[in-house]
């Protein structure tokens, strides 16, 4: 019983001591303010077509105004973003925006949610408001992003 009781003690501790060890801050240049996405693209659906589409993507600050290239983060700061994909009314046959793949490229330590795993419809007459998105930074800030399929 005196061991049992020992082991007890001993192991709460070790959690104890652990609990003080393992949450300590991470060091600045590992914290990252990031949550842009830049670059986007949108892969067929269908079976044996690796045709693609690179997103065009525009940003927005936070009183909805477009932002020129080269904006800092500051700028963008509360704003959201857009991601357009344009398929040619030649391809509209070819090119299924209601059977699509999505592949983002992000910074750092940023997460998307929902996933954009699986296939996605970003198809204008069946989902016209788009499908939205959230890239979270490492700080936890959220950025918004309408994700849009468009026939020209």
């Amino acid at each position: 019983m005196k061991i049992l009781k020992f082991n007890i003690i001993a192991l709460a501790l070790a959690i104890v001591t652990l609990g003080f060890t393992a949450c300590s801050e991470a060091d600045p240049e590992f914290v990252h303010t990031d949550n842009f996405i830049s670059a986007m693209v949108c892969m067929n659906g269908r079976t044996n077509d690796a045709s693609s589409i690179n997103g065009i993507i525009y940003e927005y600050d936070k009183n909805n105004q477009l932002l020129e290239k080269g904006f800092t983060p500051e700028e963008a700061e509360g704003g959201s973003g857009v991601i357009m994909f344009v398929v040619s009314q030649e391809e509209r046959e070819d090119f299924d925006l209601t059977r699509v793949y999505l592949r983002a490229t992000l910074t750092w330590d940023e997460s998307i949610t929902p996933t954009l795993s699986g296939l996605q419809n970003i198809d204008p007459v069946e989902r016209p408001e788009g499908m939205v998105i959230g890239v979270k930074s490492g700080v936890g800030k959220v950025r918004k992003y309408r994700i849009m399929g468009v026939y020209e």
